[in-house]
This record gives C-alpha cells, structure tokens and sequence, in this order.
C-alpha cells in the first residue's frame, strides 16, 4: 500500500473522530441549556404558585392530633428480639484517638482512589488530542530554533 494512501485514511479516520466527538460536545450542551431555559423555569414556578392554596384547610387538623393513648408502643426487644444489646462505651483519650486515625485513614483511601480514576473519569483536552493529531500526520516537522539553526550551520558549512 502506498504511503500516503495510508497517511490519508488516517486522516479521514482522525477526522471523522473528531467530528464525532464536536458533534456529540455540542449535543451536551444543547441539551442541558434546553433543560435550563429560564422561561420554562419561570412558567413553571408561575403554575406551582397558581396551584399553591392561598391558607391551609381546617379539614387538615386531625392530621396533627397524637395518637390515642389505648395503642400501646412495642419496646424495641419485642421488635427484634435477636438483636444483640448495646453495650456504652465510655470515651477514652485512646479510643478518640483510634477513631480519628480510622476516619482520616478512611479519608486518604478515598482521595488516592479518586486521584487513580477509572476510564470514566478520564477527560479528554481537545487542544491535547489535535496536536497529538498534527504530530503524528506531521513527524518531522521543525521548530523555529531548530531551523534558524540548521540556516545558520548551512552558512557556516558554505563559508
């Protein structure tokens, strides 16, 4: 296969990607500005006012009303009486210190596992991805240094 057959269905296949991802970015947005629109979220508050009684019905009283006293409360044994009992522990200075330790320990297990991420906490910079893009269609591309470089020793050379 020719060489520059291959570099341009590369470059289709990179275009075509990113494409892809604009096209899918700028459907996100869309999205959500369509979920935020100010006037629906204004319409919507107008109709829960207008649903919204002026005072609260007297009907709605015996809603509040304790319970007769003829119910009897069950203690919490006869609810589950498998359950082991409670012991208190009275706080020691050692014990506060053992539970701090655990809790911070808790904590820095979480930030490290937050800091590995996964695959779907990876983001992707655009700006990264196209000169990754450009350096892998373009390999032998030359800074400005380096060129101004190579006219200078070309000087030299020929001098």
């Amino acid at each position: 296969m020719n060489p520059i057959t291959a570099m341009m269905e590369r470059a289709q296949l990179i275009a075509i990607l990113l494409l892809l991802m604009a096209t899918a970015a700028v459907r996100a947005q869309t999205d959500d500005w369509r979920r935020l629109r100010a006037d629906s979220l204004k319409s919507d508050y107008e109709e829960w006012l207008r649903n919204e009684p002026m005072k609260p019905s007297l009907r709605d009283s015996q809603a509040l009303a304790p319970l007769p006293p003829s119910i009897p409360l069950p203690s919490p044994q006869q609810l589950k009486p498998d359950h082991p009992k409670i012991s208190i522990n009275i706080m020691t200075p050692t014990l506060r210190t053992d539970m701090q330790l655990a809790y911070q320990s808790h904590w820095l297990e979480q930030q490290r596992k937050e800091q590995q991420g996964g695959a779907m906490m990876i983001g992707v910079n655009p700006l990264s991805l196209v000169g990754i893009v450009l350096h892998k269609l373009f390999p032998h591309r030359k800074s400005k240094k380096q060129r101004q470089r190579e006219k200078l020793q070309q000087i030299l050379d020929n001098y």
